[in-house]
């Protein structure tokens, strides 16, 4: 059923991005009539190798969308949310189990020679094709096996993150200025940098880049200290004086040039 369920996905869903991922994996796993499977939140972001808030924010579209339905009052034994692939249901792939399996060429391009066809008189010998119950080919193989593979591994407990794991990362729009990281600059810095400032330009900045980040409090600290650098160089340099004829170079005691142009 699970072979069926992918189909549908990839021929008729409009799910995309990490959404259709996170689809693709729940297929993987579905089975029964109602077309359902148990799947965890840690076992689609091992799968779909996506964030644990990308992974979330695909099961919502994809929910809100109707492709995706939660089974309430259904867990799985680790406490996995039972889904359903409601449009999946009694979809069938084309070909399915009758479908002739295909012929794969050799690296030279030729087919396998089959016997009576391949040399004249025939030679009576056929390429073995396994039993029945076999898969098609090579693929299907490879396919049934890791589908086997990942129902095993969601069956085991989520391991523990271990202490010191680097965080996912996440958007600038999620990070707030608590008051021990305001304590910190004004006790650091004085209360002549404008913190408030400051925080804005940092968040369009790095909004603008579309940047994420796992620590977004070190990568404001790192701003405001070159603020205040920035701020305490400007405020160093000397000031330059109007004279006829434009504004000229201020001089200093040894005569020489402190800046060739005014500042703005």
């Amino acid at each position: 059923m699970s072979l069926d369920a992918q189909d549908w996905v990839w021929e008729h869903s409009a799910a995309k991005n990490t959404a259709r991922l996170v689809l693709l994996a729940i297929a993987d796993k579905a089975s029964g009539a109602d077309v359902s499977a148990y799947a965890g939140t840690t076992f689609l972001v091992r799968r779909t190798n996506a964030s644990r808030t990308a992974v979330i924010k695909a099961v919502d579209i994809l929910v809100e969308s109707g492709e995706l339905e939660i089974v309430e009052g259904s867990k799985g034994p680790h406490g996995e949310t039972r889904y359903r692939i409601p449009h999946a249901r009694g979809h069938k792939r084309k070909g399915g189990t009758d479908s002739v399996p295909v012929q794969n060429p050799n690296r030279y391009g030729k087919k396998t020679p089959r016997g009576s066809d391949s040399v004249p008189g025939g030679s009576g010998i056929r390429t073995g094709r396994g039993s029945e119950s076999a898969p098609h080919n090579a693929v299907n193989a490879e396919h049934a096996e890791t589908t086997q593979r990942g129902e095993q591994a969601a069956s085991r407990p989520p391991r523990p993150t271990p202490e010191g794991d680097t965080p996912s990362p996440i958007d600038v729009d999620a990070f707030k200025v608590t008051d021990s990281m305001r304590a910190w600059a004004l006790k650091t810095f004085g209360p002549g940098l404008d913190l408030d400032y400051e925080t804005a330009q940092f968040v369009d900045h790095f909004r603008a880049n579309g940047t994420r980040r796992p620590n977004w409090p070190a990568e404001w600290q790192k701003w405001i200290r070159r603020s205040a650098k920035f701020a305490a160089e400007r405020a160093a340099r000397p000031p330059l004086r109007a004279v006829s004829g434009g504004w000229q170079p201020f001089k200093n005691p040894e005569n020489q040039d402190v800046y060739d142009e005014p500042l703005i």
